[in-house]
């Protein structure tokens, strides 16, 4: 993925997605809703498509695509990665700790502290540790292992591949501008299957040690033998003890003492102390007990305080938490919940749409367990525009990888929910927008059948005012269906045939569609992240302007062959003032917007 950053001021302008559209009866026309702009203090990513041989054909050749992501939904910086285990490190001298991420896909990556006392934002350093990848589910710590002045990268590596279980080591053989990363072989440290480590200096020589744990919970100490340029290490037995499935261990040393957590994927966290006793290490566990979720990660860091470490705690679904250290002893832990909080965090698997709740714009997103979450635009100064009404959708869960639409019917606000299974299902809200409830009708979309993760998108081909549901699915083909009649106040759908046969994504469609002039716009995200580009011109054999569903015939186009996202992709679109903007969600759990601009597009444009 692509991520170069243009220094330079910008605007943004967030969106109502024709695919949200607001309907009373399928007679309401769209209402579009206009977001304040916001002014951009960070360098959003700018993403450039190079325009093709000018082709014979009509229609936007290229896109230019700016990406907004960092003002609308993620200031901290730092990605969603599910699994992601973390260490910090000053890897510059300077004094500030920067983060060092091994995830579920078995690469490091190196995200620098700009230092923010307030905010914490972060930067991906693109290629710090290119080139290092180990089998699945890294586990990264780094220090001066054979005391050579300069710092060792160590990785627990764990998933299913042969390395699984064993603790690799690779030095900077670049520098540290241009750092080139390769491995130390000889080394041989293994502990079973899925190894995560620490560094630290636990029985107080002065030379850094690893702790280390396994997918079965043991733990494990190796005492540091090394010298300058060969790294070596001695098995110990310190503390004989089971710590449960998938345990993840994180040391300090503050004066004289060790302090050593471990957590599990249940979500335990135990907390020691190690201290010198003569010859050896004595070990004293706390009866302090944090919690944050499951499949945890536990680090160290001072990143508030430069004389107090505090408590970092990931989970499987990346969620970072920050427990402030009060008494330096780690017997009070305040949770902090501004430090890496200033992203929308949706959960995997997440599916983004944008609507309007009457007047307000609003963001509906869906996840992998099938809950759906409802953001309202708030311009709130340094904080997201993104606030989320947490009661808002309470109650409303579905089978898993749900993706949600708010529209309405018959004055009702009703919201439109594809799941795992298949079906499609509606919410009628007989409430009230202060208080709203929640009541299923089950017979909204009867006769309608997708055989697996239905991803629905609700369109109005003709202008008209009547709904056409297009649904995307596993197997990778788009469905479309549109109502016949209403009967009993509830729709009769039947089944669109044609104009859509030419599409078929790689697996897991997620359609999006937009209009401009005689221009159909259809975006289709797949499977393996990429985001699939085709158009229609609306036009009968005369050329004369048509809505007729036989007259809508899709081409590929390769505009956004430079914008992937972490698979699962499911994007939402619409076109205005001679813009595509786009939000997109995918399986990690991030949520994008990309701004991109078509200098070509008033040479094709027709008017209504």
């Amino acid at each position: 993925m692509k991520r170069i950053f243009l220094y330079a001021a910008a605007s943004v302008t967030l969106l109502l997605f024709y695919g949200c559209a607001s309907e009373q009866s399928f007679q309401k026309t769209q209402q579009e809703a206009e977001v304040p702009r916001v002014a951009v203090k960070e360098p959003p990513r700018e993403i450039s498509i190079p325009p093709p041989v000018k082709p014979q054909r009509k229609g936007p050749a290229s896109l230019q695509c700016t990406e907004d992501t960092h003002e609308n939904f993620n200031r901290s910086g730092i990605d969603a990665i599910p699994f992601i285990r973390v260490s910090f490190f000053d890897t510059e001298g300077t004094g500030v700790k920067d983060m060092i991420a091994g995830s579920k896909d078995g690469f490091v990556y190196l995200y620098k502290n700009l230092g923010d006392p307030q905010v914490r934002r972060w930067r991906m350093s693109e290629g710090y540790f290119a080139g290092i990848k180990v089998g699945a589910f890294s586990s990264p710590a780094m220090g001066d292992i054979d005391g050579d002045g300069e710092a060792e990268l160590v990785v627990g590596t764990g998933g299913f591949s042969s390395d699984s279980g064993r603790i690799l080591f690779f030095r900077n053989v670049g520098s540290k501008n241009a750092p080139q990363w390769k491995k130390v072989e000889g080394v041989d440290l293994k502990i079973g299957n899925d190894a995560a480590v620490t560094v630290v200096d636990y029985n107080f020589d002065g030379k850094p040690d690893i702790i280390a744990t396994n997918s079965s919970g043991k733990l494990f100490f190796f005492k540091n033998v090394s010298v300058p340029g060969k790294i070596k290490f001695v098995q110990e037995k310190l503390l004989d003890r089971s710590f449960g499935m998938y345990a993840v261990p994180a040391a300090i040393k503050v004066n004289d003492v060790v302090f050593l957590t471990v957590g599990n994927s249940l979500g335990n966290i135990s907390l020691f102390e190690l201290r010198k006793n003569g010859a050896g290490v004595s070990i004293k566990e706390s009866r302090t007990k944090p919690s944050a979720g499951r499949f945890v990660s536990p680090s160290f860091a001072d990143l508030l305080k430069k004389d107090r470490f505090d408590l970092i705690v990931a989970d499987g679904d990346g969620v970072l938490s920050y427990f402030e250290n009060r008494n330096y002893d780690f017997s009070v832990l305040e949770k902090n919940q501004d430090i890496f909080s200033n992203r929308i965090f949706a959960g995997p698997a997440c599916a983004p749409t944008v609507c309007t709740l009457g007047e307000q714009v609003v963001l509906v997103v869906g996840n992998m367990d099938g809950t759906l979450k409802l953001y309202e635009y708030q311009q709130t100064g340094e904080g997201l525009p993104w606030v989320e009404r947490k009661d808002y959708l309470k109650g409303i869960k579905v089978s898993g990888f749900s993706r949600g639409i708010i529209t309405q019917w018959e004055g009702k606000e009703v919201l439109v929910v594809g799941q795992s299974n298949g079906d499609i299902r509606a919410f009628m809200n007989v409430g009230s927008d202060s208080l709203p409830h929640w009541r299923e009708e089950k017979r909204f979309f009867q006769g309608i059948r997708i055989k697996e993760h239905t991803t629905p998108s609700i369109f109005d081909f003709g202008r008209d005012g009547k709904w056409q549901l297009i649904i995307g699915a596993a197997d990778g083909r788009l469905y479309a269906y549109r109502v016949r009649e209403i009967k009993d106040h509830l729709p009769v759908w039947e089944k669109i045939e044609g104009a859509f046969d030419g599409v078929k994504v790689e697996g897991f469609s997620a359609p999006t569609l937009a209009r401009d002039g005689n221009t159909l716009y259809l975006f289709v995200g797949q499977e393996d992240g990429r985001i699939r580009t085709y158009t229609s011109e609306l036009k009968d054999e005369e050329g004369n302007r048509s809505t007729a569903y036989s007259n809508v015939t899709f081409t590929e186009k390769d505009y956004l062959k430079d914008i992937r996202m972490h698979n699962h992709s499911s994007p939402s679109i619409r076109v205005k003032d001679d813009m595509i903007e786009m939000v997109s969600g995918d399986y990690d759990g991030n949520i994008r917007h990309f701004r991109c601009s078509r200098p070509d597009l008033s040479a094709d444009k027709t008017e209504n």
